[in-house]
């Protein structure tokens, strides 16, 4: 009988230890291409400081969230409800653009198919059957915030669209964005559940892209771009809707959205390179998040001056 258990103890362990160590069915498929090769790389490992104390003679904004850093220092420059739950609109489409990158290149080519060209309001009037590379699909996204191109990243990049939504939100999780949901790859409210996140949640977001994307910053500033007509698709004449790139010096770009549950919302990027603090000359860099703005064009200029002023 001892006998018996000590041959049948260490075989039950065995069996225990593989368990837990094999992946469930299909879960291989849903695991970032960049943590698989890479190691760590598809993880955040940057976070914001602390907020600490007030923000003594800041501007007073209609915006429900804000949320400026400086991505450099961490240093947090201005915060107001950052951690709270809230719709975000076309937001949303930074992660789109995430997962979408880190599965596919720039010159990858993408199908149309009919029901991407049935999404509105926003949207480059794709046609179905259009054949249109990730850089040009990326440029109707930033520039014109077009739904139909979320939707053929979100059909083309992975397998289906499910599981494109399913890595959205892994996605969140491996970046630490605890407040963060997404419902579909456009920001559209749905008839229920939809897509929320965090002024905070955004910026580590926004961040953790550009970082490993830069060439994001790149098409976001960007203002007008012809997309002349070629074999595979018609022409397209595009023109930015984030009017702070030519009426704020620094802005590099980022994202605009609204929807009506979510308001105006906004997430910028703005590069100085004149703060006597500039270590060696590199300057600053601002992410700023506005959501539910009643205005966020005057909103985030007046806390983009507030921030570059305290790292004067």
């Amino acid at each position: 009988m001892k006998k018996w258990i000590f041959v049948f103890i260490p075989l039950f362990l065995g069996i225990i230890f593989l368990f837990i160590l094999t992946p469930y069915p299909g879960e291989e498929g849903l695991i970032s291409p960049v943590l698989k090769i890479n190691g760590n790389v598809g993880l955040n490992q940057w976070f914001p400081k602390q907020v600490l104390g007030i923000f003594t003679n800041a501007p007073s904004v209609s915006a429900n969230a804000a949320f400026f850093i400086d991505t450099k220092s961490g240093n947090v420059l201005f915060a107001k409800n950052s951690k709270e739950k809230l719709p975000i609109a076309s937001l949303v489409k930074v992660m789109t653009v995430l997962i979408a990158l880190e599965h596919k290149s720039l010159d990858d080519q993408f199908l149309v198919s009919q029901r991407a060209t049935e999404m509105e309001p926003d949207e480059m009037i794709l046609l179905p059957g259009e054949t249109l590379t990730l850089r040009e699909l990326l440029d109707g996204i930033f520039l014109v915030s077009a739904n139909d191109a979320a939707e053929v990243l979100a059909e083309g990049s992975v397998g289906t669209r499910d599981e494109f939504i399913q890595l959205m939100n892994e996605k969140a999780k491996q970046l630490g964005m605890k407040d963060t949901f997404y419902a579909n790859p456009t920001g559209l409210d749905e008839d229920s559940g939809n897509s929320y996140s965090s002024a905070y949640d955004l910026a580590i977001l926004t961040r953790f892209l550009i970082k490993q994307f830069p060439e994001v910053v790149d098409i976001s500033s960007v203002y007008h771009i012809y997309l002349p007509q070629t074999d595979t698709h018609q022409d397209y004449d595009m023109y930015s809707g984030i009017n702070l790139l030519t009426t704020y010096p620094g802005v590099v770009g980022f994202k605009t959205g609204y929807t009506p549950e979510a308001g105006l919302t906004l997430v910028t990027l703005a590069r100085k390179n004149d703060s006597p603090r500039s270590a060696g000359g590199a300057g600053h860099e601002i992410i700023g998040v506005l959501l539910g703005s009643g205005d966020r064009r005057d909103e985030a200029r007046d806390l983009l001056d507030y921030s570059f002023g305290k790292l004067r």
